[in-house]
């Protein structure tokens, strides 16, 4: 970025976060393992703070996506 002139960078770091007994007790749906809380949980954060979007698409819909695009082949 610093060979390019007129480019500006803006770094937002989140806090490391460790989770404990009220993080759970608190975000934790019924029957959600705790992996899958903090993951969904952090997911939700960083889309928050980034402005990203969510999506729901899982990685066979990019495989049947590039099928459309490049072919069988690759």
């Amino acid at each position: 970025m610093t060979c390019v002139p007129y480019i500006s960078l803006n770094i937002k770091e989140l806090p490391v976060f460790q989770p404990n007994d009220y993080f759970f007790k608190n975000h934790k749906k019924e029957g959600e393992e705790e992996w899958v809380c903090y993951a969904r949980v952090m997911r939700d954060i960083i889309s928050e703070e980034g402005g990203y979007p969510l999506s729901d698409n899982v990685i066979e819909d990019k495989y049947e996506y590039k099928k459309l695009l490049f072919g069988k082949g690759k």
